[in-house]
């Protein structure tokens, strides 16, 4: 089933191509794998399917980008009329962000709306099944607790249980039970405050110290008033934390609040995110046909000590260039293996002396065609040679036959050491692993000595 992309990309690049060079290495690449196909239809249609994958990729990001922006939009926690609803205990917390905007002000505020507390009875019914852990780290986005500048995080919640660890300090003034830091009328030497952690696990209490170091603070007139709407959105928190749902503060001091939720859209980053693959695409397709020409080539290298041989033999037998150059090519097509490019660009060879065009041409294009120097030497040898009979021919085919035969030693040899040394690693990774297994029994063995 072919991409539906495919013939709208088809139809796009044949309107545009006329307003476009052709790509020489592209067209020079595709021809030289081809040989025996139309190499302008071969360049459009591979032209095509580098925009249909482009195209498919830029689909898929762009509808994933609509979907994810629009479940950013549908997964809003906050209801009609400003309410936070509560998720029902086991179900753990969340936090929200929200910007709260106030006559000419805006600040974003994130808010965490804990589970539904348990009723009495139903505490009893779960005590035994709670397992409290500690709470987490106290500073927040303090410095340390001896530098405290802002709000400390008193956890008092464990996430698919009841509420079990409470917090108190010294001073409710400056440190308020969920965190809270009030740092108005500090002196210019700070103040010091002790919190206590009362933790419950299992009707067995436990208590943890800390003290905590407020700096001094100069706040301006819309600091004073977010930091009292977070006080107030707290003590709002906690006078509803049995019921389903709370209510915003609407109003604070005389002056108006409207909330609105933040939330998080990656869609943009999703869109880029595409674009650059399908680039990347359109990039590694034509990498794979330049590593498909440099196999052809080497290809063309392996058979070419065989193609002279048995040039070599058929000239011997009384065959003409011609003949041997189709029974060559009928030999190959009776055997129906692997395609080798070398017969390939035979087979075009024969057609063309089929179609009447010169031997002398022929082997000069063909020559041209594989593209390797041996086989433009050999077909200028051939070209050469057509007038002198086959005496002379077979003498100079011997010679490149050695010379053919030398060279696929070359090669053999390098390719030998191109092996050995890809193998270094793995030789490397597996030399390291018998040396640790030997040498851990000795280590041990001498540690108990």
């Amino acid at each position: 089933m072919k991409n539906p992309f495919f013939l709208l990309a088809l139809k796009i690049y044949q309107k545009r191509k006329a307003n476009t060079n052709k790509n020489p290495k592209l067209y020079k690449e595709l021809s030289q794998l081809y040989p025996m196909e139309d190499t302008k239809e071969l360049y459009v249609k591979f032209q095509a399917r580098k925009l249909m994958w482009a195209f498919t990729v830029l689909m898929l990001g762009f509808v994933s980008a609509i979907c994810l922006h629009l479940c950013s939009r549908m997964e809003g926690r906050m209801a009609e009329g400003a309410q936070l609803v509560r998720n029902e205990w086991g179900a753990g917390d969340y936090e929200i962000r929200l910007r709260a905007k106030a006559d000419k002000w805006s600040r974003e505020i994130p808010v965490l709306v804990e589970e539904r507390k348990l009723t009495a009875k139903e505490k009893e019914e779960l005590l035994n099944k709670i397992n409290v852990i500690l709470p987490e780290i106290i500073k927040k986005e303090n410095k340390d607790l001896d530098h405290v500048t802002g709000d400390l995080h008193l956890p008092s919640t464990v996430p698919g249980y009841p509420l079990k660890l409470t917090w108190s300090s010294e001073n409710n003034e400056r440190v308020s039970r969920n965190g809270g830091v009030n740092r108005i009328g500090i002196g210019e030497n700070g103040e010091e405050v002790k919190l206590t952690a009362t933790i419950l696990m299992e009707g067995e209490r436990k208590s943890l110290e800390y003290d905590i170091f407020l700096l001094p603070e100069s706040l301006a007139k819309e600091e004073l008033f977010f930091r009292s709407l977070e006080d107030l959105l707290t003590k709002t928190n906690l006078e509803r934390e049995n019921q389903k749902e709370f209510y915003l503060p609407g109003k604070l001091d005389g002056i108006g609040v409207i909330w609105e939720e933040i939330k998080q859209d990656n869609s943009i980053f999703l869109l880029i995110l595409s674009i650059f693959i399908s680039v990347l695409v359109c990039k590694e397709m034509e990498n794979d046909l330049e590593k498909d020409c440099k196999k052809r080539n080497r290809q063309l290298v392996i058979d070419y000590p065989g193609f002279v041989n048995k040039l070599r033999l058929y000239l011997s037998a009384g065959l003409t260039i011609k003949n041997s150059f189709i029974k060559m090519t009928m030999d190959y097509q009776n055997q129906k293996g692997r395609r080798r490019y070398l017969y390939e660009e035979m087979k075009v060879a024969c057609y063309q002396l089929e179609n009447g065009v010169t031997e002398e041409q022929v082997y000069q294009d063909w020559g041209k065609r594989c593209g390797e120097m041996r086989y433009r030497r050999i077909s200028f040898l051939l070209a050469v040679n057509l007038k002198q009979g086959n005496s002379r021919l077979l003498l100079l085919l011997a010679q490149e036959a050695d010379s053919a035969q030398e060279d696929r030693r070359n090669l053999a040899r390098k390719a030998g050491e191109e092996a050995g040394t890809k193998l270094l690693l793995p030789m490397m990774m597996m030399l390291i692993v018998v040396m640790f297994l030997v040498l851990l029994p000795a280590y041990m063995d001498f540690g108990g000595i």
